[in-house]
């Protein structure tokens, strides 16, 4: 049998201002190609089907025209599990219609008493009726529904329940395929933090308070099952070599630090051993990062090129010693020379911490710290090209007030901040 793992699609996400809609829909279509070429006999999707539990309208259709048009490739089953990011309900919602057409969900732990049957999805091969493998259909769990209370017990107390509850499911799940179906090879689903090698920048969101509790250990897995389907964290990697317990990642970067890792889907192999193949996904666009003064990332915003399908979405980030008026609009007339590209995903703007110790630097060049009240005046008369009489007239006035409250200017200049986001984003 043949199985291809994938998971953590976040359907529906936005990179700052920009959907990421484009290339989630090229990726379905690429990965359809890859389910008739490749002769996949089972798909997973391990969870994190959509970004948010309330997804949009275009996200929805999306995934079930994806879903439509799998019957034609020859897989003949399909397993999707809930994560973290979806909403239980609304993916269980149409099941039954589902399964009609060998989709087969399984959004959230099932509360009633048949809930082992439900979990239990039994998985052929192209064009067969026989049972050739039991697949045991794990979404993400939250501890609550597990029975645990967290604020009960110390830490210590705590991990070993959490450790305790994940191992009895899936040896209850075990112990039910065995019975119900009799010697077949048992795959698992998990959505979940499992093993050691980790890191915060794999995943977008902690659950199953990973920052206090860690992961999961890999023996929570029973020895039995032949391959561990895993979602959540977002790099392709092996949880455990000898379990066969495996994260796909996501197929695409959403993030930039996610960019520096190949994305890929996992093609399974069960047989006699275990094959696992790592097949990487082409990527459709880059995630850049433009750093330096203004001056030096508009010369490279302006010689910007690409070879991906899809231009870039860049992450500017200005250093400067003081804010610029009018730097976003040079920013966007910069971009205007490439036509697909019509705003930085994030315009962060970094004040510089060395201090300016010569006289003789242009005020224009010392940081803002380091600054009177008149200079900074100045510099925004400069900005505002505000010249002759019309200058005059106003300096005079503003060195009226500055005499008259000096304490009063020092206290506003102190307020003043400089903005970490020009383009209203949080960096």
């Amino acid at each position: 049998m043949r199985i291809l793992h994938t998971s953590d699609w976040h359907l529906g996400v936005s990179t700052g201002p920009a959907s990421r809609i484009e290339e989630q829909r090229w990726f379905l279509d690429w990965l359809l190609n890859q389910l008739s070429d490749r002769q996949i006999d089972v798909l997973i999707i391990a969870g994190d089907v959509f970004d948010t539990m309330h997804p949009s309208a275009e996200a929805s259709a999306m995934y079930y025209e994806f879903l439509a048009q799998i019957g034609a490739t020859g897989v003949r089953d399909v397993v999707v599990i809930g994560g973290n990011h979806d909403s239980p309900s609304r993916l269980d919602a149409p099941k039954a219609l589902l399964q009609e057409v060998n989709v087969h969900v399984v959004g959230g732990l099932p509360t009633t008493d048949d809930r082992l049957d439900r979990m239990l999805v039994p998985l052929r091969r192209r064009g067969s009726e026989k049972v050739n493998a039991v697949c045991l259909s794990v979404p993400y769990v939250h501890e609550y529904r597990l029975g645990i209370r967290t604020t009960d017990l110390d830490l210590s107390a705590t991990r070993a329940a959490f450790r305790d509850a994940f191992a009895r499911v899936y040896k209850e799940l075990v112990e039910r395929a065995l019975e119900r179906f009799g010697d077949v090879p048992l795959i698992a689903t998990g959505h979940l933090t499992l093993g050691g090698e980790s890191t915060r920048d794999d995943y977008p969101q902690e659950i199953h308070q990973v920052g206090t509790l860690e992961g999961l250990p890999v023996d929570i897995l029973d020895p039995r099952i032949r391959y561990t389907a895993l979602g959540h964290i977002h790099r392709c990697f092996p949880a455990d070599y000898k379990a066969n317990a495996w994260y796909s990642g996501s197929p695409l970067a959403y993030s930039l630090t996610e960019m520096d890792v190949l994305r890929r889907v996992l093609v399974v192999d069960l047989a006699d051993e275990v094959s696992v193949a790592q097949v990487e996904v082409p990527r459709g666009r880059d995630l850049l990062r433009m750093t330096g003064t203004a001056d030096a990332v508009i010369a490279e915003l302006q010689a910007l090129t690409w070879t991906t399908r899809l231009p870039p979405l860049v992450h500017v980030r200005i250093v400067t010693q003081m804010a610029e008026p009018g730097l976003v609009r040079r920013l966007y007339e910069a971009l205007s020379e490439h036509p697909p590209l019509t705003r930085p995903i994030l315009v962060e703007v970094h004040q510089r911490s060395e201090r300016v110790e010569s006289d003789a630097t242009p005020v224009a060049h010392r940081a803002l710290d380091t600054l009177k009240v008149e200079d900074v005046f100045g510099l925004m008369c400069d900005a505002q090209q505000l010249k002759g009489d019309d200058r005059h007239l106003l300096e005079a006035a503003f060195a009226t007030v500055a005499s008259a409250n000096t304490a009063v200017l020092d206290e506003m200049l102190a307020q003043i901040v400089m903005p970490q986001s020009l383009s209203g984003e949080s960096p």
